[in-house]
């Protein structure tokens, strides 16, 4: 019951309302594909213990993609001490107003989750992780944060019906055909919140990791 309450006060924290640019730039990229045995390491055992996350969003070898994020700001402890939740968001570059289960909403730091809304630890599960530790610098100075992309969508289109919105999420396939992946961080609440700027990751990136090629480009397109 705690967890259900935990969703619903997320969920409603998420929809809405204005977002105001954060002056903090976002820098994305793939550090590489990730499987069971070592996903623990970058999330603790929050993608780990889904089965259907690997069936349905891994790719033919069972493997994610681990995408570190860095900003010149730390969005932590920005968000620290605000009525504020955490997201990371993913659209395809190509496509930016299609809705697409794309990547996971969670950005971690040392395999915790990012939560700082203070207030939802009375509505958390016990397992449930609030506070994130201090992200870490890279050699530019930049803080550090990581997030999973999914690599395919492989529900059948009645899963991917958002019944109350009226649409169906996109289905995709990233080994098959990569495409250049839009990423940004929200920080969230009602009525308003911030949202740092979108960054670009290339297909060719992602292509690389996936070990696959990118179709070349006909003369027709």
């Amino acid at each position: 019951m705690a967890t259900g309450r935990f969703i619903v006060a997320v969920a409603a924290l998420l929809a809405g309302g204005c977002v105001l640019p954060i002056r903090s730039d976002l820098i994305a990229s793939v550090e590489g594909v990730v499987g069971k045995t070592d996903i623990q390491e970058i999330s603790g055992d929050y993608y780990a213990k889904w089965e259907w996350m690997w069936t349905e969003h891994g790719s033919r070898k069972g493997q994610l993609l681990h995408v570190r994020l860095s900003t010149s700001r730390d969005l932590v402890s920005f968000s620290a001490g605000r009525p504020l939740v955490v997201s990371v968001r993913w659209r395809f570059c190509d496509d930016a107003r299609q809705e697409v289960n794309l990547g996971g909403s969670e950005a971690f730091v040392k395999g915790v989750a990012v939560w700082t809304l203070e207030w939802m630890q009375s509505n958390a599960a016990p397992t449930q992780s609030v506070l994130a530790p201090a992200p870490a610098l890279d050699r530019n100075g930049r803080f550090v944060y990581d997030a999973i992309l999914h690599v395919r969508d492989r529900r059948p289109e009645e899963d991917r019906r958002i019944e109350a919105f009226g649409v169906v999420e996109e289905a995709f396939d990233l080994e098959r055909e990569p495409r250049d992946v839009c990423v940004w961080v929200r920080m969230k609440t009602m009525p308003s919140g911030y949202r740092t700027r979108a960054a670009r990751i290339p297909k060719e990136e992602i292509a690389a990791a996936l070990g696959v090629d990118v179709p070349p480009v006909s003369a027709a397109e």
